[in-house]
């Protein structure tokens, strides 16, 4: 099998000859890489997969303006923005939207946190009453077209040795990047009117950008499920208020032709019961204590089979730590138990972090060939 054939197969829930070995490489570690963060993140991240002799599932083929509300721009909704520096690491955005009612207001705060990694973080969020929220039904603009040339680009630079995964949001997710998360968790309490307006509104907007990433050609889209983890929600909250939401929006996407990745790298031991009833595709990131909850051997057990898995080693301090014989050992144990399942790629538990030693990366490559083979 060639390596696209074998993840295309993998994630249909196919026989494979073997594991997929594909970790979450993300634009820090090629910046870090190649030394440069000016560099062709397409391009280059392609190349660091076949460095190693990975499977690639390319995710940095993103649209950077679908993250962007300036896009939607017009004379109803006019959009600005400006930058405050607050020291030599940390900056905020202030995007204002003006509409002909009123003006709404989103903060986003930033960090370098490493040399080649900033994080964001929303400090105020546009929607803060219903009245907020009406102005985006009544005059934000229909998502609009954008050229999305990066994923065909990436599938022909990727060629038979893997598949293009873009990233979208799910739909809880969608609608937590406008609200805050306290105030959404609220929401079907206090104002249910709110709270399903905007679970009808925000994730459709999302759908629409998995239309156009699918229309350019995109194998697989990760969606973020890592708002709604079993710290922050528990699994009665989900089940009644975010459940159906998830259900829905993968069975749209899965419907438009491609395949569907929900990610949460966080706490996920109470939802995995859960999780099955999503249908997706590809669950990731099994994240082990201490940055998540999973067991592994319940995992395995608890999600439906038909349904991929993907992750489970711990890219912050594991693989940055351990002996090369230790990774070695680590994910020989991780295959012989995920073999017995099948429905496996072997993956981090999240991108991989700055300062992990080459040799350390080499021998998760070489152990996953190794042990991967049925």
């Amino acid at each position: 099998m060639t390596k696209r054939e074998r993840l295309l197969a993998v994630i249909r829930g196919e026989a494979v000859d073997r594991v997929p070995v594909s970790p979450f490489i993300w634009t820090n570690y090629i910046s870090e890489f190649y030394g440069s963060q000016d560099v062709d993140m397409v391009e280059k991240g392609v190349e660091i997969y076949n460095y190693y002799g990975f499977d690639i599932m390319l995710r940095t083929c993103n649209v950077a303006a679908f993250g962007d509300e300036k896009i939607c721009d017009s004379k109803n909704w006019r959009v600005t923005e400006f930058t405050k520096k607050i020291d030599e690491r940390k900056w905020e955005v202030t995007t204002i939207i003006r509409t002909p009612e009123r003006e709404l207001r989103q903060i986003k705060g930033y960090c370098q946190i490493t040399p080649n990694e900033v994080v964001e973080a929303p400090i105020e969020y546009f929607i803060k009453d219903e009245e907020d929220f009406k102005q985006f039904v009544k005059y934000q603009p229909p998502v609009p077209e954008c050229d999305c040339s990066i994923v065909a680009r990436a599938l022909e630079l990727i060629g038979d040795d893997g598949i293009a995964a873009p990233w979208i949001q799910g739909a809880f997710n969608s609608i937590g990047m406008v609200r805050r998360l306290e105030d959404l968790l609220l929401d079907p309490y206090i104002n249910p009117q709110l709270f399903a307006g905007m679970c009808n509104y925000f994730p459709r907007r999302t759908r629409e950008i998995a239309r156009q990433y699918i229309k350019a050609g995109a194998d697989m889209l990760c969606a973020g499920g890592n708002m709604a983890t079993a710290t922050m929600v528990g699994p009665s909250f989900f089940k009644k208020y975010i459940l159906d939401l998830e259900i829905e929006h993968c069975k749209i996407i899965k419907d438009m032709g491609a395949a569907y990745l929900y990610h949460n790298c966080g706490d996920a031991a109470a939802l995995l019961p859960l999780y099955s009833s999503i249908k997706m595709n590809v669950y990731e990131s099994l994240t082990p204590p201490p940055y998540g909850d999973t067991d592994f051997d319940t995992a395995l057990s608890t999600i439906d089979k038909s349904i991929t898995l993907c992750g489970n080693i711990d890219q912050v301090s594991f693989l940055k730590e351990a002996t090369p014989e230790e990774i070695e050992e680590r994910v020989k144990e991780i295959l012989t138990k995920a073999k017995k399942r099948e429905n496996f790629i072997l993956c981090t538990s999240d991108y991989f972090s700055e300062g992990t030693p080459e040799e350390n990366i080499r021998a998760f490559a070489e152990a996953g060939l190794k042990y991967g083979k049925y």
